[in-house]
């Protein structure tokens, strides 16, 4: 026998110990269908969906969870029905301005557009994708290496984050849904596919110029020749939101009102800020228990905006119980929370209640599932992220004043869609035909829920206690990278 042969003998023959062997298969067939439950759990998962087969009725968690309630909070004001159209870290952040806006201007039925801040972002996170390839280029970033790698594979994404929504809003402000409706045959999907064909192959060229001349301030000026392309594809798909428009509309006593020559930063200017309403009065928040992430510290996201100079995302660490107890002073002082959260589209998409309950897998499975692992280690191996944003309104406590529920309006329960599939265009209707509304759903988190998977805050900076404010105003601040679950972007 060679040295080679004797090299890889033993490595050989441990590799065979560990092969799945017949007698091995044969005893778990036996072991599987000595019991009649997995035959009965078989005939019923191969017909329909295992997840929701596992799902429990809402009778059943509400035996499981009878609290006396002592107290219950409500934010003032209401949404008709929440904003659709968008992602929903743009959409929830519509409905928390419209809760202020509604105290100002009494509009009946008024819904911001979401398309409207969808098409500027899209322009914009075009031009900050080429921007920061050319950063990247002048780092001698490798093309192989992770930075590069994550860039390419989000190179112009729907999602985003709170940030992201204050850069587009304090720029380009926001319009009424009538004044700004997309064409109906027109396919966001396609639009996106186009757009990151080309930032490719834009990415190709511009690599190949550096490496030619070895000089990045020729790659700015090849920017500015494409960004022209990019907007007419964008223009094309979506079509301009109107520079001026007029907004007619209905109050809450029925009068008639009407306000022309209007901008979209006119218009949030003049109703929104003037009246006391600040965007960089909020402050952002999140519950990050990982050892790598000590509390009481700022972080932000490396890559995390849509603008050029534009805010990345940031955030201070707390701890949860420190979050939930800002939360219940903002709500019960009469202001919406913006909650950005672990959704679980593929287990709670559906569900009107957000529950750790809400899946019985073990008499289905006779296994744990999503039981087994800490927030953080569910962290840290992927098992969770950030992917969703909801607007919590209201909240209730025990007779020991510990919260037991909150309350958000849903918008991916009253669209009737996953998060992740929205629609951006305006549906048609039949001639004669009465236009129907979205159903309004309001879906109740569990306290136990929104501890394992709430991750961010977004909160008036009145109700968050000094010692906390001290933590945000230091300026250090640790830099996480872009593929982080920290920053995993919201859909």
């Amino acid at each position: 026998m060679s040295a080679e042969q004797n090299l890889h003998s033993p490595r050989e023959n441990d590799t065979k110990r560990f092969a799945l062997t017949p007698e091995q298969l044969s005893e778990w067939h036996k072991q599987f269908y000595e019991k009649p439950l997995n035959c009965l759990a078989q005939n019923v998962c191969t017909g329909r969906d295992p997840i929701k087969t596992c799902l429990q009725s809402e009778a059943n968690l509400a035996a499981g969870t009878q609290v006396t309630r002592s107290q219950c909070h409500e934010v003032g004001g209401t949404i008709a029905k929440p904003t659709t159209g968008g992602p929903s870290w743009i959409c929830t952040g519509l409905d928390l301005l419209r809760l202020e806006f509604d105290k100002k201007l009494a509009a009946a039925d008024l819904e911001f557009s979401a398309g409207h801040l969808l098409f500027w972002h899209k322009l914009e996170r075009c031009n900050y994708f080429l921007h920061t390839v050319a950063k990247f280029l002048e780092r001698c970033e490798p093309l192989d290496g992770r930075n590069f790698r994550y860039l390419m594979k989000h190179p112009v994404p729907d999602a985003g984050n709170w940030h992201m929504f204050v850069n587009l809003v304090k720029k380009y402000g926001v319009m009424p849904k009538q004044c700004y409706l997309t064409c109906a045959s027109v396919s966001l999907v396609r639009l996106n596919r186009i757009l990151q064909s080309k930032l490719r192959e834009y990415v190709s060229l511009m690599h190949a110029q550096f490496t030619f001349d070895g000089d990045g301030s020729n790659l700015l000026g090849f920017i500015d020749t494409k960004l022209p392309e990019l907007y007419k594809v964008i223009n094309i798909c979506l079509g301009e939101p109107p520079v001026k428009f007029t907004y007619m509309y209905y109050d809450h006593k029925k009068r008639y009102q009407c306000m022309e020559n209007l901008t979209a930063l006119s218009f949030y200017q003049a109703l929104i800020i003037k009246p006391g309403f600040e965007m960089d009065s909020f402050v952002c928040l999140a519950h990050d228990p990982r050892l790598s992430s000590p509390y009481h510290k700022n972080y932000h996201i490396a890559c995390s905006s849509n603008m050029v100079e534009g805010l990345m995302q940031n955030y201070n660490n707390q701890p949860m119980d420190q979050l939930i107890a800002i939360i219940i002073a903002s709500l019960a002082a009469g202001k919406a929370v913006w909650l950005a959260c672990d959704r679980q589209s593929r287990f709670y998409a559906k569900a009107d209640v957000l529950s750790l309950e809400s899946h019985n897998f073990e008499q289905v499975f006779g296994l744990k599932v999503r039981r087994v692992l800490d927030k953080a280690e569910r962290m840290l191996y992927h098992e969770t992220r950030r992917d969703a944003a909801l607007l919590l309104t209201a909240f209730t406590l025990d007779a020991l004043h510990q919260p037991i529920d909150f309350r958000t309006i849903s918008t991916a329960a009253a669209a009737g869609t996953s998060t992740s599939q929205f629609s951006l265009h305006a549906e048609a209707t039949p001639a004669g035909a009465k236009a129907k509304k979205p159903k309004t759903k309001v879906a109740i988190i569990q306290a136990n829920w929104l501890r394992e998977y709430a991750f961010e805050i977004v909160v008036s900076s009145s109700f968050v206690p000094p010692a906390v404010t001290h933590c945000i105003q230091q300026v250090e601040s640790t830099e996480l990278p872009s593929w982080d679950a920290m920053g995993a972007l919201l859909v």
